[in-house]
């Protein structure tokens, strides 16, 4: 304990935001002064709060150092081993146990979190119990039967996971559809959206499907129109499927309140809403998983999609991560797999599973890859990158191939140079366009991802150099350059504002100068395209590049991905194939070798106790 620096000397590290010092200081106010222990841990459970993690794991930084000297002034910032530690943390005021009314919870296994974190992921775990432990819904086994042949034509002797899928969606009120690009993840929800309706009373079921973005829930609506060719259902089923109001994010379906972390539909204000369906569950942070669990009425069966794979969101959580990782993937009861031989024509391969405990049938994963040609190359090294082998992720990139190339990171001062060709070959079509649809079309066939923000190649430096280009090209003229708004101009909303329905991520153009360029122009929630004032947007910026983590909910035919030039915490394996997997055709990779090999092995670890509270192992839960 003699390492551990004075509160004073916690507060000066600059391993802390101005935000940690200020809640460390509370928390010690409110305890009388408990000492460092409290001051460190509040200050590190709010670091670890704003780097998405959901709780402060004590075993993995006690004993650790968290900062270097600072010039011999400011110490170097050690932890205290574990169970000392603890021991003065579990005697301080403001930090009770599970189910104590205190600021901060300290549970069982050595984690802490504030008292609103606990309570999300303790409402997120007892939501998803509850649901997956009711009985199954009764089923026309017969109906079911013609249903899913009609739907799911191939092979009945063979295990179709898109149709086990959709069976287990209907069956039941909660499952998970889970699998990596071109596995037909949208094209399975089109299907079992049918399955629905089909079924008797299907036409008064009240179904809709959610998105964490506009962009996302636009993407959604996209592919689902797209799934619905050759889909054999009735028009009447069809129709449905295609009603502009099915689709939309999940803010909106709860009903955003100006100036309020608070939605009209909550426990007291169920959703209505029968069969619900959200898309990207992988971005949906802790607090808002809480928050729609809570709204949605008990009988709703509830469906999530996703990849678990991607990036955990923004915020705090990995929700769909950490329930896939409780529910063991493929787990199947005895009842569920009898269930599905008389109504699929075969159990799922590897039959029962007793690993799931009462999450079994919850999760299944989609495998086939329906891609083929250069695309199947794209899903070939997502899958290389996403089990962590570098070395034939390397040899991918070196494969010729016009779907995927790979070159050394050039040096800051030629990276102009390398943007060139494609920063006017691809925007020069959005600001030639002659239209605003025509111009947001052309936006959404190519991006520049970059890992980061700052550095000369993050976003804020790409996207200088991307109007400089476009500029010295002519495709921007002088005086528009210089008031630095010009029609064709692709903007990013980077605060929400509820008013406008306009959300952080949303993206739109800027419209013709003949009288317009004064407007906006937004892909509508529902098709077609919105404006709005430019004097009346949020906070916004120009986005020829954009961050990784802002490019979740979208793809782009073409794609460009700029790593930094030296290892930086965000570069993971996640990143990188949540970066991969943004393109539907090709994919050029900017990045030096080492940082691509090291990039590819460091795998993001979120602190969450979910998992464990999913499996009910966590006092408190049950």
């Amino acid at each position: 304990m003699s390492r551990l620096p004075s509160s004073a000397g916690i507060l000066a590290s600059a391993a802390l935001q101005p935000l940690d010092r200020h809640f460390a200081r509370l928390m010690a106010q409110f305890a009388g002064g408990d000492g460092p222990e409290l001051t460190l841990a509040a200050a590190l459970v709010s670091r670890r709060l704003a780097e998405g993690h959901s709780c402060l794991c004590l075993a993995e930084v006690a004993g650790k150092e968290i900062s270097e000297p600072s010039a011999g002034i400011v110490p170097a910032l050690i932890c205290p081993a574990r169970g000392e530690w603890e021991k003065r943390l579990r005697a301080a005021s403001v930090i009770g146990k599970p189910g104590d009314d205190k600021p901060l919870v300290l549970d069982a296994a050595g984690r802490l979190y504030l008292h609103r974190y606990w309570k999300y992921e303790q409402t997120v775990a007892a939501e998803i119990r509850k649901r997956s432990q009711q009985p199954p819904f009764p089923l026309d086994t017969k109906m079911v039967a013609a249903s899913l042949k009609k739907l799911f034509p191939g092979p009945a002797n063979e295990t179709d996971w898109q149709k086990i899928a959709a069976f287990a969606a209907l069956r039941q009120r909660f499952s998970v559809i889970t699998g990596g690009p071109g596995t037909g993840k949208t094209w399975t929800v089109a299907r079992l959206l049918a399955l629905q309706l089909e079924q008797p009373g299907g036409e008064n079921l009240r179904i809709r499907l959610a998105a964490p973005t506009g962009k996302a829930a636009a993407r959604l609506q996209e592919s689902l129109s797209r799934s619905l060719a050759g889909l054999a259902c009735s028009e009447s089923v069809k129709t449905r499927l295609q009603a502009k109001d099915l689709t939309t994010t999940i803010h909106r379906l709860l009903g955003t309140i100006p100036n309020s972390t608070k939605f009209r539909h909550d426990a007291g204000n169920p959703l209505p809403v029968d069969v619900l369906v959200v898309d990207e569950a992988s971005m949906v942070s802790l607090a808002l998983m809480a928050k729609l669990l809570a709204a949605l009425p008990p009988h709703a069966r509830l469906v999530l999609v996703g990849d678990q794979d991607q990036l955990p969101p923004v915020d705090a959580g990995n929700v769909l991560g950490d329930l896939c990782r409780a529910a063991a993937i493929d787990g199947f009861s005895k009842s569920f797999c009898e269930d599905c031989r008389r109504c699929a024509g075969a159990a799922p391969a590897g039959g029962e599973s007793s690993n799931s405990g009462g999450l079994a049938d919850t999760v299944v994963q989609l495998r086939a890859n329906h891609r083929s040609g250069g695309m199947k190359l794209l899903t070939d090294i997502s899958v290389a990158v996403n089990a962590g082998d570098a070395d034939r992720t390397m040899d991918l990139l070196r494969q010729p191939a016009t779907a995927l190339a790979w070159q050394p990171l050039p040096p800051a001062k030629m990276l102009k140079a390398v943007l060139r060709e494609a920063v006017v070959t691809h925007y020069g079509d959005v600001l030639k366009s002659q239209s605003p649809a025509a111009a947001l079309a052309a936006l959404g066939k190519f991006r520049i991802l970059c890992a980061v923000r700052e550095g000369p190649f993050g976003t804020e430096a790409v996207n200088r150099l991307a109007g400089e280009i476009l500029a010295a090209a002519g495709l921007i003229a002088p005086d528009q350059w210089k008031s630095g708004s010009y029609a064709g101009q692709p903007l990013m909303v980077t605060a929400n504002h509820y008013a406008l329905n306009l959300f952080n991520g949303d993206t739109g153009v800027v419209g013709p100068a003949d009288g317009f360029s004064s407007l906006v122009y937004f892909p509508g929630e529902t098709g077609g395209i919105r404006a709005v004032a430019r004097a009346r947007l949020p906070e916004h910026e120009t986005v020829y590049a954009l961050t990784i983590h802002k490019s979740q909910g979208s793809e782009f035919d073409h794609v460009l991905l700029v790593l930094p030039e030296q290892m930086n915490p965000v570069l993971t394996r996640q990143l990188f194939y949540t970066g991969l997997t943004r393109a539907r055709q090709s994919v050029r990779i900017l990045a030096s070798e080492h940082i691509l090999r090291a990039t590819i092995v460091t795998q993001l670890q979120r602190g969450s106790g979910l998992a464990d509270a999913l499996r009910a192992k966590t006092p408190g839960v049950d």
